[in-house]
């Protein structure tokens, strides 16, 4: 898939609360998603985004997977929920201006359930993994 730019046609999510620039790749089992941390952006504090703005990232990079999956099979996106998270692990937080890169890998779904590692970096530095566990619900 092509470069997407218009991540609000994948995501729920609507601004201030988009924590994704850009759907960089995607496919039926992983998507990788890039957002550079603006100034104003809703979870900043001291010039670092926190461990929650990462965290909704990830799952915003999750929902963007699905999202482009529902799209492509011609229903509309359907609204997540976080179910659980398990082992979030940060080497640091990143600061305004950086370029966060995430790739979600589906470990396991079943129904509307799944099961996706995440793994974030900043050029090659690797700064956050995490599990997520998310279920979509119908419109």
């Amino acid at each position: 898939m092509k470069v997407e730019r218009n991540i609000e046609a994948y995501i729920p999510q609507r601004a201030p609360f988009v924590f994704i620039d850009t759907l960089v790749e995607v496919d039926g089992e992983h998507a990788v998603t890039q957002f550079t941390v603006p100034t104003d952006c809703l979870l900043v504090a001291d010039e670092q985004l926190s461990a929650a703005g990462l965290m909704e990232h990830a799952a915003q990079t999750c929902a963007a997977r699905a999202g482009y999956a529902q799209r492509e099979s011609g229903q509309e996106v359907k609204i997540g929920y976080i179910g659980a998270i398990k082992q979030l692990q940060t080497t640091r937080l990143p600061h305004v201006g950086e370029t966060l890169t995430t790739e979600a890998r589906v470990i396991q779904e079943v129904l509307n359930i799944s099961l996706i590692e995440c793994t974030t970096r900043i050029v090659n530095e690797q700064i956050a993994t995490t599990t997520l566990k998310l279920a979509t619900i119908d419109n």
